[in-house]
């Protein structure tokens, strides 16, 4: 077991690990720390192991990793590896989802929250009110689609921000990124709905549309921010694409691939 000195040094010790050919790499932590691991297990034959010590935990939840410790210990010692799939956007790896318009200003207020750091509700408000649907051209798979929304959001997996489930049927084994529309929606309807979401009362919304696809592509007459991961990358247009089967990983979850 190795502990950083900082958060900075838990990719380099990682990489080195996968070096020196070990065949587990285990991050003990958060959402980020299991990313900062999984990004050095990618493309080598080690396995990303996750024992969760976060609050929120979307990777570990998405693949059925019990919060316990021991039991979780108990999974790295006897489940084999499974393969999952990892997305990009404008080049940056993703291993939940991309927030793009409304929904990447309100997971930006959660995270900071969560995190402890000083953010203004009525800064936070004001944004929110300077909101609009926006018109915006996609394009899944080279199939062209319109239409007017407050929000996208392209999700590898069910839970995306404080653990919200934003794209309940999405896979992480399937080779296919979800591609959640809000369309039609009003500032507050989108806000409540994703409070809704938080206490688990609501999941579905007629104005909630869901494609499916392995390449998208996003843009906008005016720019919308993106977000990643909990990490801002700037605005639309934004190129977004599954890597299919990118990272072993040891699960709970032990479903086959498709067919």
């Amino acid at each position: 077991m190795v502990v950083p000195d900082e958060p900075d040094a838990i990719p380099l010790l990682a990489r080195a690990a996968v070096e020196r050919g070990a065949e587990l790499v285990v991050a003990a932590g958060g959402d980020g720390t299991v990313r900062m691991v999984a990004e050095a297990v990618i493309g080598s034959r080690a396995a990303l192991g996750i024992l969760p010590l976060g609050s929120v935990m979307n990777i570990a939840r998405m693949l059925e990793i019990p919060r316990e410790l021991d039991q979780a210990a108990a999974l790295l010692a006897s489940a084999p590896p499974i393969e999952i799939d990892v997305g990009e956007v404008n080049g940056q790896r993703f291993f939940e989802g991309v927030s793009i318009g409304l929904s990447s200003e309100v997971f930006r207020f959660v995270d900071q929250l969560q995190q402890g750091q000083f953010s203004s509700p009525m800064a936070f408000l004001r944004t929110v009110r300077r909101y609009r649907p926006r018109r915006v051209r996609l394009l899944i798979d080279n199939r062209p689609f319109t239409a007017r929304a407050l929000a996208v959001v392209i999700a590898n997996g069910p839970y995306v921000g404080a653990g919200l489930t934003v794209a309940p049927d999405a896979r992480l084994d399937d080779g296919l990124l979800d591609v959640v529309l809000f369309r039609r929606f009003s500032r507050w309807d989108l806000l409540r709905h994703f409070v809704g979401i938080a206490f688990g009362r609501r999941r579905s919304h007629p104005r909630i549309m869901t494609l499916a696809g392995k390449h998208i592509r996003v843009e906008a007459r005016s720019p919308l921010p993106v977000r990643a991961d909990g990490n801002d990358l700037g605005t639309t247009p934004a190129e977004v694409r599954v890597v299919p089967r990118a990272v072993r990983v040891i699960a709970g979850l032990q479903r086959p691939h498709p067919s």
